[in-house]
């Protein structure tokens, strides 16, 4: 394929870490490499609607992506690039109206017209609230700002693609092909049911054509490329069938699987990258719109800037030097592939049938229930060997081929201080007016069921910001929103783990603002089997809560899982609050993404013991939290302020 033909997909990389500048100098990097699609990666405060100066954004600005708390940031964001000429997507799901009218007020202030605005808001809350923990309202009240955002986004700015359904945190959640495709579809069915008493028939067809899907890409080729076609037939046959639309196209975007990548060698992941990219881009009448591929170091760290390039340069490779995008479908006619895409179309329609006659609430608890099941059986057969993973559980010698580059330092941790003045000068020079009376606007629409987007509009123009949007939101429907952990369907599930000499009890919960589940659903479940009580606390739980929990529950361990980079920050707290109320002797256990050249800082601060993904089984885990526990004593339990 010749450089000047029509690329036949969107290379993007996911970006976004520390302010605003910082991340505008990586997509700006990005593009000057060939890149032609921007994929932003919001950090935790801004997708849990909280201003970067929120005592619950302590220690997790600019983390794990770039905090965008009004249109000052928005601005800073996209200096110098194009929006006419760029295709965004956006990672955002209970914030997403807010971030989608912060950018349409961009491009109405460049007089960039929003008709000529391309790109995609994730704004998918289903998998929010079975995998992935970012979601800030309940499910009634999500569903419904996301109707609102589809709607106004298919009238005013019509080559947007206003939703992701999401079949890809399915997958890395324990969901087979099938039900990565069954619950993306039934997924998709509930909100266009949901969404089509709102619009005249032909903006409804227009919503129908403009649905999209974000889909995995494992590492079993067969099988995947047969989801990925299974995907396509079941999506046009869906929209003909169920809505009447015979000229509906499966448009998706794609990230290849991350819970495949392992810390242990990891170079071993650019083979398996390479790989996991090939399913979504061979089959012509199944090709995704948009591929990113991660950096090969994501089980320990968000990719630097080198391994970004490479995850380019991979794409590339695909693109140009190979001949797959110069051929038309390979595989119509092929016995294997055509047995294997009609088992999984079949097998995923009947789930989201399923799911869609359940509701939209009753459906996530039923999709919870299913992924923990699948969860605990791909984590029992890693670790009883049943499924090989190289340099894991087999070929463990290391490849030592780039171990320096690897092993480089990664850099400090972002200093937000440039950005919290930004916003502070921000607050300090809008017109305040005009903002308390966008406020009263977007409340009066909330409350009266209209939709929200002219009146989020109005407070992106008046220089609000993302955490006045969520408190006004959330003042009308009672607090935020907590889920149960949804490991109720596990009991009849064969786990390996040793019983506990004792009940133990053990608070267990996620502290920061990261709400990935998968690990602590794993270690709630290894630990009620070996016969501990476990007393989980939730996600997003500041330290105070923990300990609380902790002293209430007189525990006898705290374990704490935290996916964000506040790891320190999380541990530093919630030890020193123990030791100020007198329960310094309740072992403090970490697990989750803590680098390597954090441990020894944990340990010095208090943590009896840390745990790393794939280094301990769950019966490791076991074994050293009986070891940690303190012996009871027959007496009273003690007494503390």
């Amino acid at each position: 394929m010749k450089l000047g033909d029509r690329a036949p997909w969107i290379i993007r990389t996911y970006a976004g870490f520390g302010d605003a500048e910082a991340t505008n100098a990586r997509f700006r990097q990005n593009l000057d490499k060939g890149q032609r699609g921007l994929s932003v990666a919001f950090d935790l405060p801004t997708q849990n609607g909280y201003d970067s100066d929120h005592t619950m954004a302590a220690g997790e600005v600019g983390g794990t992506g770039v905090a965008v708390c009004s249109i000052a940031d928005m601005e800073a964001l996209f200096a110098g690039i194009d929006l006419a000429s760029i295709n965004t997507s956006m990672t955002i799901n209970a914030t997403a109206p807010w971030h989608f009218a912060l950018y349409l007020v961009l491009a109405e202030r460049r007089g960039v017209p929003w008709t000529a605005l391309r790109g995609t808001t994730q704004n998918d809350l289903m998998k929010e609230f079975v995998a992935r923990g970012t979601y800030v309202f309940d499910p009634d009240t999500s569903l419904r700002l996301s109707t609102d955002l589809i709607a106004f986004a298919t009238e005013h700015a019509p080559q947007w693609n206003p939703m992701n359904a999401c079949g890809y945190h399915y997958m890395e959640s324990g969901a087979s092909p099938v039900e990565e495709v069954g619950m993306a579809m039934g997924n998709a069915m509930l909100v266009l049911d949901a969404i089509r008493p709102k619009l005249t028939p032909e903006g409804f067809a227009d919503v129908v054509r403009r649905m999209s899907f974000f889909i995995n890409s494992g590492i079993e080729l067969v099988q995947e490329v047969a989801k990925v076609r299974a995907y396509s037939k079941l999506w046009r046959l869906i929209a003909a069938e169920e809505y009447g639309i015979t000229d509906a196209v499966f448009r998706a975007g794609c990230q290849v699987r991350s819970l495949t990548l392992t810390a242990q060698s990891p170079e071993v992941n650019i083979v398996r990258i390479a790989y996991e990219a090939l399913p979504v881009v061979l089959s012509a009448s199944a090709r995704v719109g948009a591929l990113q591929l991660p950096g090969f170091r994501e089980a320990l760290s968000l990719p630097d800037e080198a391994e970004q390039t490479l995850a380019l340069r991979t794409q590339q490779v695909l693109m140009y030097e190979t001949d797959l995008a110069a051929h038309g479908d390979i595989f119509e006619g092929s016995f294997v592939i055509e047995r294997l895409t009609s088992e999984i179309l079949d097998g995923a329609r009947s789930l989201a049938t399923s799911l869609r006659q359940l509701g939209y609430g009753p459906a996530i608890s039923r999709v919870t229930e299913a992924l923990t099941g699948g969860l605990l059986r791909w984590k029992t057969a890693v670790e009883r060997g049943d499924v090989v993973q190289v340099g894991v559980n087999a070929f463990r010698a290391p490849v030592d081929l780039i171990r320096g580059a690897a092993n480089a330092p990664r850099g400090e941790a972002p200093d937000p201080e440039a950005h919290l003045i930004r916003l502070r000068n921000h607050r300090a020079f809008r017109d305040h007016g005009a903002v308390a009376s966008a406020l009263l606007e977007l409340d009066a629409a909330f409350r009266s069921g209209e939709s929200v987007m002219p009146a989020t509009l109005a407070l992106a123009r008046a220089g609000g910001t993302t955490g006045e949007w969520t408190r006004c939101i959330e003042a009308t429907v009672g607090g935020r929103y907590a889920a149960s952990l949804g490991v109720e369907g596990a009991a009849q599930i064969a786990l390996d783990v040793p019983k506990a000499p004792r009940r133990l009890r053990v608070v267990l919960g996620k502290s920061g603002l990261d709400g990935h589940v998968n690990a602590v659903t794993l270690i709630a479940v290894a630990l009620a089997r070996s016969g501990m009580e476990v007393i989980y606390t939730g996600i997003k739980q500041p330290p105070e809560a923990l300990v609380e929990a902790a002293i209430q529950e007189d525990a006898d361990i705290i374990g704490i899982s935290s996916l964000s980079g506040a790891h320190l920050h999380i541990a530093r707290a919630t030890i020193e609050l123990l030791r100020a109320r007198g329960a310094g002797d309740i072992p403090v256990v970490m697990g989750g993404i803590l680098p390597d050249e954090d441990l020894p800082r944990l340990r010095e601060l208090g943590v009896a013991a840390t745990f790393t993904p794939g280094r301990e089984s769950m019966a490791d885990i076991v074994n050293t939290l009986v070891a940690l526990a303190p012996p009871r004593s027959t007496e009273a339990p003690k007494s503390v302020g």
